[in-house]
């Protein structure tokens, strides 16, 4: 009989929305995954609560993704930068492994961080200190919100095409909550214990390769996929952010 393929659950990064990941969701999709990506809660145009967490964008995750698992499915989560603090949320405790544990089907089966974080110690910041991370050159805050300027544009962008770069920056939410960027995790990447694999994006402005490669290292990662691309490999080079997702997923569900 053949292996199911495992659900991939899309987590966007800060101030993105599942419609930037299009270009991956779409043709992993033709290859027969199921893909589950959901809007985060703590980023939006209007309405966005100033106390909003990673807590709350998981919580959303969770709504659609348990009763999946429930089901027996296996699941692949794949999280784009800001979206790792939201990641480890969300698997915590619902590994294939643990649930099996409390008599539940599915789980979990495997990780991949896109240019994302790995925090070294529980409830500090992603440098292991206590204080909050500095407010990043080209952002605003007001209220509790934090909103973007146009300078921010190549941070994440910087590799594609103007007009490209264009749609993609009007198309982010305008707001996210100061908190969700400073709301530091209590699981830790090194404590995930299924497969995980770095995609590790080498001409990236937003988190220098340095950077990732010391997120590699704290996260404790199985495997290291670097791509040529700036912040943004799904909308750059969607083709080898695919093939990269598919391999690994074949990797750990045995497809």
């Amino acid at each position: 009989m053949t292996q199911v393929k495992p659900i991939i659950v899309v987590i966007p990064g800060a101030f993105h929305r599942p419609s930037h990941y299009a270009d991956v969701i779409q043709p992993l999709q033709s290859l027969g995954y199921t893909v589950l990506s959901v809007p985060l809660v703590a980023a939006g145009d209007t309405d966005v609560s100033p106390s909003a967490t990673p807590a709350d964008d998981a919580k959303a995750i969770h709504a659609q993704l348990l009763p999946l698992l429930d089901a027996g499915n296996e699941a692949v989560i794949f999280a784009h930068s800001y979206g790792s603090m939201v990641a480890t949320v969300c698997i915590q405790g619902q590994t294939k492994a643990e649930r099996s544990a409390r008599n539940l089907a599915g789980g979990v089966v495997g990780a991949i961080w896109a240019a994302a974080f790995a925090f070294p110690v529980r409830g500090r910041n992603v440098q292991g200190g206590e204080g909050e991370m500095p407010l990043r050159e080209h952002r605003i805050l007001k209220d509790g919100l934090i909103s973007l300027t146009e300078g921010a544009k190549p941070q994440f962008y910087n590799d594609l095409p103007a007009e490209t770069a264009d749609v993609a920056f009007a198309s982010l939410c305008k707001f996210q909550s100061k908190k969700s960027m400073n709301t530091f995790p209590q699981f830790l990447e090194s404590e995930i214990t299924v497969p995980k694999l770095y995609l590790l994006c080498e001409r990236d402005q937003t988190m220098p390769p340095a950077f990732q490669e010391s997120m590699v290292k704290v996260g404790k990662f199985d495997k290291v996929v670097r791509l040529e691309s700036g912040h943004s490999p799904f909308l750059s080079i969607p083709g080898e952010v695919v093939e990269a997702i598919a391999t690994f997923c074949g990797e750990v569900a045995g497809i």
